[in-house]
């Protein structure tokens, strides 16, 4: 039987070969099983192959002839195929968890570990895609159990699987690092050159994926050709065999399916590529703050940097995913489309080439000119994102001022005559792209057919379905790579603004490391000694600014040691740029500065973590619990600890807002001493805390017995009364050194030194060489015994991360609200009202009338070639109609489709947009400045922030594209379903189910991905929160060497952000292959119709069929990209939630209430009572003032004393009403505040603020924003602040521009413009809240007569840690625990020694105790 049918024999031993080939299989089976937790990819399509292969075989066998002789081994095969089916299977099934033990540094050791969750903890484990066999991984269906789990809960963030250990972001930094530093190395630095050699595998392996897509996208219509032309012939002598029918079928289907799969692919790697770029630019932006210069700091702001993170990273890596890609694609698909068309209609085809050549400049023309405005429009926001970091950083004293409407008038200034202005007109310029698109598609398609109809109409026979229904997708990938034109130029322009200014960024100043020789050194060395200078400036001149000439000049200091050196000068003298100098934040002009050992540093304004006390105290070091009590008795923190909900482990807001202005300084103070520093550099920490306070801590900590009695002490301070115990004096004037000293050296030579002692305490109370130390604290502790019995600072110690263990009543950052479930339907109410309803109707109209024109096109030509093909098979000489009349009347349907779209682009881009974007930014900013101060004392900045730029800025752009794009899927939707149901009735119901059934994966979908977005958003808050509390104190981070912990707590938060970005994009992947899978079937359904109804029922019409394939070849593509682009709409509409949420704030009291509006001179006398008043700063928190009740007298001057957290300063907050009554009354000559608006109370009073906040500007746009004062006042208010003289020294005068938060000024000269503030405006009732802590004595004296000579009209309160400044007051308020304690003359109160305002004057050093009450009597 060999010889006879040989096949048989080669059959048998094939046979043989593929059996031994299973056993080999089979044992490979079961070693991978045990080793492996993927299933094996060999296996998996060896498998896959051979059933393939034995059904061939089966079907070619069972056609054969020799049938009968076959049927021995028929079974055999049978059973092979059954076995390899369930073999292949098996294997595509994952593999229980149980089979494996993780290796080291697998599952959480490999990730960010175990991550909290607000409302329970949740383990994250690797990717499912680690487990993922081949099959999973092309098709995404391993995501499969996050989507079942979106569907039955509310997502968090622990159900976010954890990247691969190439996308950690310390990884990715490290890598784009290194290529960074060879860029700068080259003297001529690439931003994009670092970036591509950074991610260039993966960007060409997403290139290689698109060259697929190219090679598939071009075969479908040599197939749907092949098909149609099938069709018309089939039956006749040139026909086919109906197996190539079905070939052709299975041929598109598989070809439409190895589309999708690549597109996946190249979308997923260019997914990867947009996250790596991100996170590499997020940190490495962070890492640049923190060592930029002060010049560039000037440059760089809050909001520019936090622009440069969202959105400029963001352009670029938008365009390294897409539009990287499409730049180069789209003109090939544009190439090989038209060349398809050549093919089918000759030398017609070139018309509709010259069509596209002529239009394509005028479309770039366009397209650069939108480009252009972008990347002014970047500037603009940059600018506007700047002045809301402002605002918010001094929210408190705007609102004391009353000043909401001034800076919301700045802020829309720029939002509405700068920002929206480009982006109005930009719009206009993208409804007119997308239309001149469509344009350009109408003109090919005319063109292109009319040319062949009326001057060629031979060549290939008349216009026929196979010319038109394979010319038509061919015109589609034309038109949607057209459509692409207007998205990518401007993405290139924006994207190569944001490489120029990111480059920028990551190539301005740095400080300069070298500048300061930073020595180890080792004070337990047998070699060390007390001599040793830790701390030497030779010559040294500095300036902050290389435009401008040394600040300080000619400075030489050397320090032990152990010396405490006091710096001691008049406000602007230079005594905070000295210690800057030292740091290194200055430049160095000439001479050398020399630091031995490690350095801790006492800002004068201090800088707090929002973290919890504990951490704030550790700065990252190793929790040692015997130094940390020492740390806080010395400190004289134990009292405010015991106070605190969770004592040590209450968390600290941002900017330290739950702790008074001493307390803050006090912890700041503490973090210093546990660092264990050598050299301490100290910018007056007494001036912030009361006597008894300054002497507690100078005593303890300071002075020659206390903690840091063995380290250098570099101390600025105006606290004379401790000089005597100090080792050197430095006094400094206009910048350099006037005179230098020991104590008695300098008092000796009665030089400036004791002339300055003098003109403060009067001489016969001067300081002198204390012979009696005052006693340290019992235990005796000493830092240098801290240093003996605890380790050094470790930066990544445990019990010194970010993240505290408070418990939820200690907390003070409010969660950010995430919503549930699917937008709700006031969110899509309040845009289409924002929009205008008018213009959403409209563009509802104007797509029906596009949709119907579409369909009537289409229709249309069907009628054309029908009219053809009768005349061709009726041999007609005389058509019914001509060509020309055929084709005007396709122009004119184009026409008014295309006047349709117009309408609908213009009105959607230019009239709903713009209009949009206007009501909901502002309605967002009234929100949030309306807001009450316990919205912003529990909300981090950053999360404001990240609100009015990366949220608005999808408002602005991202939403209308969406909209846009869902319009655009919807017209090709639409038609494309109308014309399959007239073309082939079946389809519409298999249409109707395949909808339904991609609507049922749509809803599962939706559930996860919308959590997943709104995760993306809250996640992102907590980056932008962190950076910008790190740019507030970079001086301190710099000064602690801080900077690594600094850098990987950012990666850590990047991290989790790109965590859940990338999974997001998972989701997306796979949903698109579902929908792509269903829309393919839908076209594989359509042909196998056409195909049957030739088969069985022998008839067939080539136009119908090709029409209905042609239709569902756009409605596959319809279905899939209408249901992406509504889901991300939806999506986009969380950013649109997120902002209405801020719109919807609870607002703080009516600004004005009409009803009740005070008379223009009230209040006349100034009279002020409290009468049982109570209050707290929130809801659910203790009473910081209990029943007070007190009456001021008009004219009268009262001193407010108390401890440190006594709640004098919430007594000012109760005044202005930042805080509303608990209970009881305020009365103003007699008149209950709180039935008066806001507005009309505040702006009735003036203060001076302990923190003094100014904003970028003019000085006069500082002192008067509204411009309601001459400039003859404000130089008048200048010259009584003592600060007129400094600002006729600088060239612009009034006009001299303030850098962002008054940095170009110290902070007693900011003191001085707050008071020029008050004596400008000059309100019948003042307060003085530490209004001159960080003046000088003299200074604060000169400025204690002109307020005493000024404001003698006028009530003033007066809340002061210098008794100096209020023991002449009429009254003093002594105010213990929020109550009360005593009220009455200061003679009155100093002659009861058992008042409580005795003890506090007292407690204060003994000279100064005596002159104050010399001073009283």
């Amino acid at each position: 039987m060999a010889s006879q049918f040989p096949y048989l024999c080669l059959y048998t031993i094939s046979l043989g070969l593929q059996t031994a080939a299973a056993a080999v299989a089979v044992c490979l089976h079961y070693s991978e099983q045990l080793h492996n937790r993927i299933a094996s990819t060999p296996l998996l399509l060896f498998w896959l192959i051979s059933v393939v292969l034995l059904l061939t075989r089966l079907r070619s066998a069972l056609s054969a002839e020799y049938i009968n002789d076959f049927h021995g081994l028929a079974i055999p095969i049978l059973l092979f195929t059954a076995a390899g089916s369930i073999a292949f299977v098996l294997e595509c099934l994952p593999k229980p968890r149980e089979l494996f033990k993780p290796v080291d540094g697998d599952d959480n050791s490999a990730g960010f570990g175990e991550l909290k969750d607000s409302d329970s903890d949740y383990t994250t484990f690797g990717s499912p895609e680690e487990r993922a066999n081949v099959f999973s991984r092309f098709t995404y269906t391993w995501v499969k159990e996050l989507l079942a789990e979106g569907c039955r809960r509310q997502l968090h963030i622990g159900d976010i699987w954890k990247m691969d250990g190439l996308y950690r972001p310390d990884v990715v930094n490290a890598q784009f690092q290194r290529n960074w530093q060879k860029e700068l190395k080259s003297g001529n630095p690439s931003l994009f050159r670092a970036t591509f050699r950074t991610f260039w595998k993966i960007w060409t392996l997403a290139t290689f994926y698109e060259l697929i897509r190219i090679t598939m996208i071009s075969l479908r219509p040599v197939i749907v050709s092949s098909l149609i032309g099938f069709t018309a012939t089939y039956g006749t002598d040139q026909g086919s065999p109906i197996e190539h029918g079905y070939f052709y079928a299975v041929l598109l289907f598989l070809a439409s399916l190895e589309l999708s799969v690549t597109f996946r692919q190249r979308n997923n790697h260019g997914q990867r590529v947009k996250t790596l770029i991100r996170t590499s630019y997020m940190t490495a932006i962070y890492q640049k703050a923190l060592t930029l210069s002060n010049d560039a700091r000037q440059k760089y702001d809050v909001g520019s940097l936090v622009t440069h993170m969202s959105i400029d990273a963001e352009y670029i890596a938008t365009l390294s995913k897409d539009s990287s890609h499409d730049m180069w694609s789209d003109p090939l698909r544009i190439i090989m489309s038209l060349f398809l068309l050549y093919q089918k209609l000759g030398q017609s085809a070139l018309v509709g080439v010259i069509v596209m050549l002529v239009c394509a400049p005028i479309m770039s023309h366009y397209a650069q000119i939108v480009s252009a405005r972008t990347i002014l429009l970047m500037g603009y926001r940059d600018q506007r994102v700047g002045v809301i970091s402002e605002v918010l950083a001094g929210i408190k004293v705007i609102k004391m001022y009353a000043w909401e409407s001034s800076f919301m008038k700045r802020i829309n200034n720029v939002r509405v005559k700068l920002e929206l202005d480009i982006i109005h007109k930009n719009n206009i310029l993208k409804a007119v792209l997308h239309s001149g698109t469509k344009v350009v598609t109408l003109l090919v398609s005319f063109a292109t057919f009319g040319a062949y109809s009326l001057f060629d109409n031979v060549s290939r026979g008349p216009l026929n379905a196979q010319m038109v229904f394979v010319g038509l997708p061919l015109l589609m990938t034309v038109r949607s790579s057209l459509e692409r034109v207007p998205k990518i130029i401007p993405e290139i322009g924006k994207a190569a603004a944001s490489f120029r200014r990111i480059s920028e960024l990551l190539t301005a100043d740095e400080i300069d490391i070298g500048a300061i020789e930073c020595l180890p050194y080792n004070r337990n060395s047998s070699e060390s000694s007390a001599d040793d200078e830790l701390v030497r400036v030779s010559n040294g001149s500095f300036t902050w600014s290389l435009a401008e000439e040394p600040m300080i000049t000619d400075i030489d200091i050397n320090c032990k040691r152990d010396e405490l050196v006091a710096v001691i000068g008049q406000v602007g003298s230079g005594k905070s740029s000295l210690l800057s100098a030292i740091l290194g934040d200055m430049i160095k002009c000439s001479g050398s500065v020399t630091i031995r050992g490690s350095v801790a540093y006492v800002p004068q304004q201090p800088w707090i973590l929002n973290a919890t006390l504990r951490d704030n105290i550790l700065f990252g070091s190793n929790f040692d619990q015997e130094l940390f009590d020492k740390v806080i008795d010395a400190c004289a923190l134990r009292q405010d600890v015991v106070s605190l909900p969770a004592g040590v482990m209450t968390e600290i807001g941002e900017r330290g807002i739950n702790l008074s202005g001493g307390q803050k300084m006090r912890v700041s103070l503490a973090r210093a001493i546990y660092a264990r520093a050598d050299v301490y550099i100290l910018d007056d920490p007494l001036a912030a805390v009361d006597a008894h306070v300054s002497k507690h801590i100078f005593t303890h900590v300071l002075g020659p017995q206390g903690m840091l009695r063995s380290r250098v002490r570099i101390l600025v301070t105006n606290a004379v009364q401790y000089l005597n115990s100090v080792d050197n004096i430095i006094m400094l004037r206009d910048g350099g050194i006037i005179e230098q000293g020991p104590f008695l050296q300098v008092m000796d030579s009665q030089g400036d030194v004791y002339e300055f002692i003098h003109r403060h305490i009067g001489e016969d109370q001067a300081p002198t060489e204390d012979t009696s130390a005052p006693m340290i604290i019992a235990s005796g502790a000493n830092v240098e015994d801290a240093d003996k019995a605890s380790s050094s600072r470790n930066v990544h110690a445990e019990q010194g991360n970010f993240s505290g263990e408070a418990g939820p009543s200690s907390r003070i950052t409010a969660k950010e609200f995430r919503d549930k479930g699917r937008v709700k339907w006031r969110v899509y109410r309040n845009y289409l009202d924002a929009s205008g309803m008018r213009n959403v109707l409209t563009v509802i109209v104007a797509l029906l009338f596009a949709v119907i024109g579409e369909v009537c096109t289409n229709l249309w030509l069907k009628n054309w070639t029908s009219s053809n093909h009768r005349m061709t098979s009726n041999n007609m000489s005389n058509p019914a109609h001509s060509m020309l009349y055929y084709l005007l009347v396709y122009g004119a349907i184009g026409l008014f489709v295309l006047l349709a779209n117009l309408v609908q682009l213009v009105y959607i881009w230019a009239r709903c947009s713009t209009k949009a974007s206007t009501v909901v930014h502002q309605n967002m900013l009234t929100g949030v400045l309306r807001s009450p101060m316990s919205f912003f004392d529990t909300t981090p900045n950053g999360r404001i922030l990240n609100r009015f730029s990366s949220d608005m800025q999808r408002c602005d752009e991202e939403l209308p594209k969406d909209i846009t794009e869902l319009t655009a899927s919807l017209y090709n939707l639409l038609p494309a379903a109308a014309l399959a149901g007239i073309s082939s009735p079946p389809m519409i119901v298999v249409i109707s189910l395949l909808v339904f059934i991609g609507y049922r994966y749509q809803t599962i979908y939706i559930s996860s991905s919308r959590e997943i977005r709104r995760l993306d958003s809250t996640t992102c808050s907590p980056i932008y929160a962190h950076f910008q509390e790190s740019f507030n104190g970079i001086s301190s981070i710099r000064a602690y060497s801080q900077q690594s912990r600094f850098i990987a707590e950012m990666e850590r938060r990047v991290g989790l952000h790109m965590r859940v970005d990338n999974t997001h994009l998972l989701l997306n992947q796979w949903f698109s292959m579902i929908l792509e899978t269903l829309g393919n079937i839908a076209m594989f359904v359509t042909a196998l119709l056409a195909i049957a109804s030739i088969h069985y029922y022998g008839y067939g019409n080539s136009d119908m069929e090709g029409l209905a394939i042609s239709s569902t070849l756009i409605l596959a593509s319809g279905i899939n990209w209408t249901m992406r682009h509504y889901s991300e709409m939806e999506i986009s509409m969380t950013h649109l939630e997120r902002a209405t949420e801020y719109a919807d704030l609870p607002p703080e009291a009516a600004e004005i209430i009409d009803d009740h509006r005070p008379k223009e001179a009230w209040p006349e006398q100034g009279a002020v009572e409290f009468k049982n008043y109570s209050t707290r700063y929130r809801d659910g928190l203790d009473l910081v003032l209990k029943n007070l009740s007190f009456r001021v007298q008009p004219r009268h001057k009262v001193g407010i004393v108390g401890r440190t957290g006594a709640g004098k300063s919430s007594l000012t907050l109760a005044l202005f009403r930042i805080i509303e009554a608990a209970g009881g009354q305020i009365l103003l000559d007699g008149e209950d505040i709180s039935k008066y608006g806001l507005l009309d109370v505040r702006s009735k009073l003036s203060i001076i603020p302990q923190d003094p906040v100014l904003f970028a500007g003019t000085v006069r746009e500082n002192v008067d924003p509204f411009c309601s004062y001459s400039d003859q006042d404000i130089w008048r208010a200048l010259k009584q602040a003592h600060l007129a003289d400094y600002i006729r020294s600088k060239d612009e005068r009034l006009e001299f521009m303030v850098a962002q938060s008054g940095e170009n000024f110290s902070v007693g000269q900011r003191q001085l413009i707050c008071l020029a503030r008050a004596l400008l405006k000059h309100a019948k009732v003042l307060v003085l809240d530490e209004a001159t802590a960080a003046i000088d004595n003299t200074t604060d004296e000169i400025i204690q007569q002109t307020i005493r000579s000024e404001f003698k009209d006028c009530t003033v309160l007066t809340i002061a840690h210098r008794l100096n400044t209020v023991i002449d007051s009429d009254m003093v308020l002594v105010i213990d625990d929020g109550q009360l304690a005593e009220y009455d003359t200061p003679q009155n109160l100093l002659a009861n020694k058992n008042s409580l305002f005795s003890k506090i004057v007292e407690e204060a050093h003994t000279s100064t105790a005596a002159q104050l009450i010399v001073t009283s009597s």
